[in-house]
């Protein structure tokens, strides 16, 4: 059996609060689909999907550091497969007009 090699990045941020759902943005847009707890932290992990394009296989998940729950390990897993849409600024003045 071959198994898709899934590309798979750790990266420790500061927690903007406390609060779990308060984590710091990065350039997607992300939906939270589950929840679970860990073995041994007071913290749940949380399980998000990228929702810029449908479709898209990049997955994250995020939980707090046992070691200084200040931070927040987040874990991507997969790769985007389509490119940063940044809306320009015109584009949103006008999606907010109509």
């Amino acid at each position: 059996m071959i198994r898709k090699l899934r590309v798979k990045r750790v990266v420790r941020v500061p927690a903007v609060r406390m609060k779990m759902a308060d984590i710091p943005p990065d350039d997607y847009t992300w939906r939270k689909y589950g929840q679970k707890p860990i073995k041994g932290s007071l913290h749940p992990r949380d399980y998000y999907k990228c929702s810029n394009v449908r479709g898209c296989p990049e997955r994250k998940h995020v939980e707090r550091a046992l070691d200084d729950p200040a931070m927040l390990i987040v874990t991507y897993k997969g790769e985007h497969n389509h490119t940063l849409y940044v809306m320009q600024p015109t584009t949103a003045l006008a999606l907010e007009s109509s």
